[in-house]
């Protein structure tokens, strides 16, 4: 699949400068110092190993992530500036109107004791004030999950979630997020529990949907393959800092920053034999490292003393291509 470009004219749907996210407990600060801007109708990808800082981010952002805060930085949204004090009531507010979220894990989003499309009227309702029970609601409802590639949608409108597969229920979720008509759908690991060929159908899914309803998107995932070949542009996350933003046709044909060159050193592709197919050394770093310092230096082939002791350039004029390596390693 052809990876899908960036819009270079629109202003910034959401835009966040400097960001910090910190716990609540000990006021810890996670991930440090992010800035980038996802366009109108832009499919954008964040990817980073399991601990990077990459769902603390998103979900904090997003209001959702209970034990963790917006510390420092600004985020803007549509226009509307979203600040510090009292972040998450006002990004809660978002949340089932201009911006959709479809989490990770379908089995426990969903409620098992609610027929789906009583779950899917709901989520219409809250969106757009229609009754629940109103015919003109059912038959959005239904038309939803037609949209969204489920059998038999009228059938399916009175059964349980656990009567569909780990894909199916994917998508019951992804139709209760269209349900807001969003302008911006975030994507948390959507394809993490199926198999291969049911995480492309879901991918597929998403990017259809972005074409058709000029919806921004942004896919997390620890997959740096399948976001290269499902999106414009990748943020890549490592330690809790911004390391790289990078055109996916970039990676594995120009220079990079050594993290996103080991990450994709280490995916089977069909360009590569087994002997291009190589581990990162060492352990990985999680979220918190700071910016006193690459949070990749104790892995990096390239690393000299600078790597870690140097503050962390960032990127503070949210540029659509951004590398964050102290020896100029992918910056344009």
């Amino acid at each position: 699949m052809a990876s899908l470009a960036p819009p270079t004219t629109d202003r910034p749907l959401l835009e966040i400068r400097d960001v910090s996210v910190a716990l609540r407990t000990g006021n810890r600060t996670m991930v440090a110092g992010v800035s980038l801007a996802v366009r109108p109708r832009e499919v954008f990808g964040i990817v980073g190993e399991s601990g990077s800082g990459k769902t603390l981010l998103t979900r904090t952002l997003l209001g959702l992530q209970d034990d963790a805060y917006v510390a420092g930085g600004s985020v803007r949204f549509n226009g509307q500036d979203l600040p510090v004090n009292g972040y998450a009531n006002k990004a809660r507010k978002l949340l089932g109107h201009s911006i959709g979220f479809v989490p990770q894990d379908p089995f426990s989003s969903l409620n098992p004791s609610m027929r789906i499309g009583k779950q899917i009227t709901e989520a219409i309702y809250l969106a757009k004030g229609w009754p629940m029970g109103a015919e003109r609601t059912r038959e959005a409802a239904i038309g939803l999950m037609a949209e969204v590639g489920i059998p038999e949608p009228a059938l399916a409108f009175n059964q349980f979630p656990d009567q569909f597969s780990g894909g199916m229920r994917q998508r019951m979720v992804f139709a209760i997020a269209l349900a807001q008509d969003p302008k911006l759908l975030v994507a948390d690991e959507p394809t993490t529990a199926l198999d291969a060929i049911t995480q492309r159908r879901v991918i597929e899914l998403i990017l259809d949907r972005s074409r058709k309803h000029d919806l921004a998107v942004i896919l997390i995932s620890h997959n740096l393959e399948l976001l290269r070949q499902s999106v414009g542009r990748i943020a890549v996350l490592y330690g809790g800092q911004l390391l790289n933003i990078v055109p996916s046709g970039d990676i594995g044909q120009s220079t990079i920053h050594p993290y996103t060159e080991a990450l994709f050193d280490c995916i089977p592709t069909r360009e590569k034999t087994l002997a291009d197919i190589r581990s990162i050394p060492g352990e990985p770093v999680g979220a918190g490292f700071g910016l006193k310092g690459c949070a990749f230096a104790s892995r990096c082939p390239y690393v000299v003393t600078a790597c870690r002791t140097t503050d962390l350039p960032q990127n503070a004029g949210t540029a659509s291509i951004f590398s964050a390596c102290i020896l100029g390693r992918g910056v344009h």
